[in-house]
Parts: C-alpha cells; sequence; structure tokens
C-alpha cells in the first residue's frame, strides 16, 4: 500500500514510510495522480473523505482510469463503527433511497453484538490538532500545498483544545441544563447543528452555515410552530468554537421576537433529550440518524443517505411544527440492517486502542468485496455488479457526473 503526503498532516499521521510525495504545484495534482495510478500499477483508491477538493479529484481521477474507489468515513453507526463506500458517504451513498428496496431485508437473522469501542471525543480532539498543527507547521515542506477548508486553521486549532478544556469543566452542568428543557413541562423541538465548515453543509445542504441553519428554522418556527412550543438548539460536540453561534442563535431569535422560545446548549447528552421531543430538525447530522432509531420524528434540511419517505418527515418544514410524522419503526430496522451490513465496519479511526482492529477489519471487508464482484454475481456488467450490489442513487450519480464503466472489477493489486 502506498500513501499519499500532499501536508504536514499527513507526514505527522503517516510518516514517511511507502509513501508519495507530489511536489507539483496544485493545478498539477490531478495530472500528477494520473501518471502515478499508472506508473504504480494502481487498482484501488481509498480516500477519507470524498468532498474535500484533493480527494473528490483523486477519486473522478481513479474512476477515469479504471480504478477502484474506496470512501472511508467516521460511521453512520456512530460511535463504534466506522464507514466504507465504493462511490462516497452520505449523500453520495449507493444505498438507494427508496423505501421499497428494503422489503426483502431479513430480521430474523442473527447480528453479532460488538463491544462498545471507548471514549472518542478526547482522541479525536487530539486528532484534528495535532493534524491541522502538522498542516501549519509543515509548510516549509509542502510550498505548493493549498489548504481547502472553510475554516481557517489556527482558529480551529486553539478551538478544539479549548472546547474540550470546557467541556471537561462543564460537562456537568451542561447536563443540568439539558435536564432543565426535560423537566419543564413545555413541548420543545430539538435543532442540531453541524460542525462549522463541514462537508455536510457546504456540499450536501444549500445551507452553508450554521448561521444560515439557525436563521431559516428560527424564522420557520416563529411563523409555523404552536406558541406554547420551544425550539432547543444543541451545538456539535466537535465545534471548534470560530463563532460563537450561542450569540448568534440568541441575536436571530430577538430579532424573530421569540427570544423567550429558544434555547442553545453548548453541550448534554443528546438521546435523553431527543426522546423527550416532539421531533428533531437537522441539515444531515448523524444525531438525526440516531432519533430515528429512538422514534422521534425527524426533518431534514439537507441531503442524506436516510432521508427516505417514511423514515424523515418529506413535508415542508412549517407542516412538521404542527403534525411531526414519527418514523416507520419496521422501515428503520430494515434499513439500518442493510446499512450496517454494507456500509458498516466495527471500529474506530480515533481511540488507539481500537486502530489495529479497525484496520485489519477493513482491509478485510475490502477482500471480501473484491472477491463479490470477482464473482459470477454479474460482475461482467458493471451497471449490474453495482445495482445488486449496493443498491441505486441514480440522482447522486448524475448530480456527481460519476461513471460506472469506470467502477469495473479488476485484479488485485496495489492501492494508494
Amino acid at each position: 500500500m502506498l500513501r499519499v503526503i500532499l501536508n504536514g498532516g499527513d507526514l505527522v499521521s503517516w510518516g514517511l514510510a511507502s509513501a508519495l510525495w507530489p511536489r507539483v504545484p496544485r493545478p498539477l495534482w490531478r495530472s500528477w495522480l494520473d501518471w502515478q495510478l499508472f506508473e504504480q500499477s494502481i487498482t484501488d483508491l481509498v480516500v477519507f473523505g470524498d468532498t474535500v477538493a484533493f480527494s473528490a479529484e483523486a477519486l473522478a481521477c481513479a474512476r477515469e482510469n479504471g480504478v477502484r474507489t474506496w470512501v472511508l468515513e467516521n460511521g453512520y453507526n456512530r460511535p463504534d463503527w466506522v464507514t466504507l463506500e465504493p462511490t462516497g458517504v452520505n449523500a453520495y451513498s449507493c444505498m438507494s433511497r427508496d423505501a421499497r428496496a428494503y422489503r426483502d431485508v431479513d430480521l430474523d437473522e442473527p447480528v453479532e453484538e460488538s463491544p462498545h469501542v471507548g471514549l472518542i471525543t478526547p482522541y479525536h480532539t487530539v486528532n484534528i490538532s495535532s493534524y491541522f498543527a502538522g498542516v501549519v507547521l509543515g509548510t516549509p515542506l509542502f510550498p505548493t500545498y493549498r489548504y481547502p477548508y472553510a475554516v481557517p486553521l489556527w482558529p480551529q486549532i486553539f478551538g478544539h483544545i479549548r472546547r474540550y478544556c470546557v467541556w471537561l469543566m462543564r460537562q456537568n452542568r451542561w447536563d443540568r441544563e439539558a435536564r432543565v428543557i426535560m423537566d419543564d413541562t413545555r413541548p420543545f423541538f430539538v435543532a442540531c447543528l453541524q460542525r462549522e465548515g463541514d462537508s455536510q453543509l457546504i456540499e450536501h445542504s444549500d445551507l452553508k452555515t450554521n448561521a444560515a441553519f439557525m436563521s431559516q428554522v428560527i424564522t420557520n418556527f416563529a411563523k409555523g410552530a404552536p406558541r406554547d412550543h420551544r425550539l432547543v438548539f444543541k451545538n456539535h460536540p466537535l465545534d471548534p468554537g470560530v463563532e460563537d453561534l450561542a450569540a448568534r442563535c440568541h441575536a436571530i431569535a430577538r430579532k424573530a421576537k421569540i427570544a423567550d422560545r429558544v434555547v442553545f446548549l453548548e453541550g448534554g447528552l443528546f438521546a435523553p433529550l431527543a426522546r423527550a421531543s416532539k421531533g428533531v430538525v437537522a441539515v444531515n447530522s448523524t444525531a438525526a440518524y440516531a432519533a430515528l432509531g429512538f422514534g422521534v420524528p425527524v426533518k431534514l434540511l439537507g441531503r442524506a443517505v436516510f432521508d427516505i419517505d417514511g423514515l424523515t418527515d418529506p413535508r415542508p418544514l412549517e407542516h412538521f411544527w404542527k403534525a411531526p410524522a414519527a418514523p416507520d419503526a419496521d422501515l428503520f430496522a430494515r434499513f439500518r440492517r442493510r446499512l450496517s451490513a454494507r456500509t458498516q465496519v466495527y471500529g474506530s479511526f480515533h481511540n488507539p486502542r481500537n486502530l489495529s482492529g479497525t484496520v485489519k477489519r477493513l482491509v478485510e471487508r475490502l477482500v471480501e468485496l473484491d472477491q463479490f464482484k470477482a464473482s459470477d454475481q454479474g460482475a461482467d456488467d458493471p451497471s449490474n455488479w453495482r445495482e445488486a450490489d449496493w443498491g441505486e442513487n441514480v440522482t447522486v450519480l448524475a448530480a456527481d457526473k460519476r461513471n460506472a464503466s469506470a467502477m469495473r472489477p479488476d485484479s488485485a493489486g496495489r492501492s494508494v
């Protein structure tokens, strides 16, 4: 396996063993990768996330050259799982958005239970901070690297460290604030924020910032929600704190003249809060996916792998406040079973005790999928292979201009 080292963060994470170091200007990245795929006889390309510019261009280049692609991400079924998909994750997943595609899922088949992987947030914070610090400090070694993220680097680094320290000191207080909300007899809805600058906002939503999300939700809530209902915003646990979202939330609520009905929570346990609520509103957060598992109505304002009629509420937001539609429990169980079997691998990218086991299981899954594709189950026809193996999401493929013929099975070999 070969690793591509683009910046100091990659160097900190991986070192130089079995590494490719592209010393080319940013506009030549695609050409350099095109040559390496040929020169190194690459058969598989693996990326973490599919929307960052470097990864998106690498995926497109690989598919044009007939190289298999694999996208890793944090798990849909968090925190004990990671995601592996061939074409993309979240809104680019190949999981079908048609509820009828899950009718044949066998819920009677036993599922092996896996233990909890342990704490993730502390290690995640360390990993993010060390990676971005490596990007900054490694600039002299990587003069052609161009930072592709929306949020500036240093504010993210210090913001994650500061927020984690605050969480250590205030987690009990934040839990109490959440319990106060639940103990109040007035009904409430929960609105989940995304991590600022995350691809879920920028790529998979028309609302590009948390401020835009809060503005739309609060304005709509002021016009359409029953007057005795409250709206509770819950911040993302990995928010770097670059912007004072609480202050922005309260300002928007005051402008809408419902400041007394809007609450902003920096933390607190999500599960009991969601279960006690009338419903959850989100862009496409995995917290909303968890809420479906609790039987809580969910309204999404973005695009997500679980945005399926029968799971999320398809009606306009103003209708959701008055009569939120609960998810179909049977459909959710069938969807989760298939999602888990086809996209989830037990493990964690962050807790160091689970890294070696996670890598081992990911390699086993890649080998398993490679053997499946090489079998006689329609592998000679790429379109049939893809539909039989993963389901169909033609809307996403059309929007992404991805060519199924580029994802054809090939003999095993080196990956990058």
